[in-house]
């Protein structure tokens, strides 16, 4: 019901070695030699995306235990987009760094096509969530008895 192919698993590690090159090669030079003027919003974008780069490692490994990684990604795009780029668009106020930008976090599109969304669906919203309270399962508590 929510597995994963071995096919999509390699999908997604391609597209987790492509985020963490990505970043790599363009966001960390930025941190590791910015100027001490550096606006402050923009220092911490770029310490996000140097994060996202550095977990997109461990997602060559554990694929699916880093989905949320790549939901973060689909969802900051998405924001931005409708929240900050549509606006200008419809507004006619674009500039050539805005269009770059808007076509570059675009290419985030295809998440949509690399995301497991059968499994999104089963583990993350169909599943039952995690215990609100600070009781023990009774399962827990019946295997301490029995061990007794």
């Amino acid at each position: 019901m929510s597995e994963v192919s071995p096919l999509r698993l390699w999908v997604m590690r391609a597209m987790y070695l492509i985020m963490a090159v990505g970043i790599g090669l363009t966001v960390w030079p930025l941190i590791l030699s910015h100027s001490l003027e550096l606006p402050r919003m923009t220092g911490v974008a770029w310490a996000l995306l140097g994060t996202i780069g550095l977990l997109a490692l461990l997602g060559l490994r554990y694929p699916l235990r880093m989905l949320p990684l790549l939901l973060v990604e689909l969802t900051w795009k998405v924001i931005w987009l409708a929240a900050f780029a549509l606006p200008r668009w419809l507004d006619g106020t674009l500039d050539e760094g805005m269009r770059t930008t808007i076509f570059e976090t675009s290419l985030g599109a295809v998440l949509l096509l690399v995301i497991p969304w059968r499994y999104v669906w089963a583990n993350y919203v169909v599943r039952p969530s995690d215990p609100w309270t600070f009781r023990r399962p009774v399962s827990e508590v019946a295997a301490n008895h029995a061990a007794a």
